[in-house]
């Protein structure tokens, strides 16, 4: 049996009392927004001053890095599914 408390405020976070883990919602799509934001922001510029290569570079970069951040929650996600269920 899992015992979770969630408290919501400027973000929402859940504590498992077994795992002793802390889980945060709202943080992780506030990053990933403002990466978003930073991302259209800089390549904009570059557009502007001509670079459009650099620009689909760092488009592309800001994807991987967006990537990686969602990949990782996945990961995380089956590793907790996997131990609800005693399935490892």
């Amino acid at each position: 049996m899992v015992f979770v408390d969630c408290y919501v405020g400027v973000s929402v976070v859940c504590f498992d009392y077994l795992k002793g883990r802390i889980f945060v919602g709202v943080e992780i799509i506030l990053k990933i927004a403002g990466i978003g934001i930073l991302i259209a922001v800089v390549a904009q510029v570059l557009k502007q001053a001509g670079k459009e290569e650099i620009a689909t570079m760092v488009t592309l970069a800001g994807l991987v890095i967006v990537l990686v951040m969602v990949v990782d929650m996945i990961s995380q996600l089956f590793n907790t599914v996997g131990n609800l269920f005693s399935l490892f």
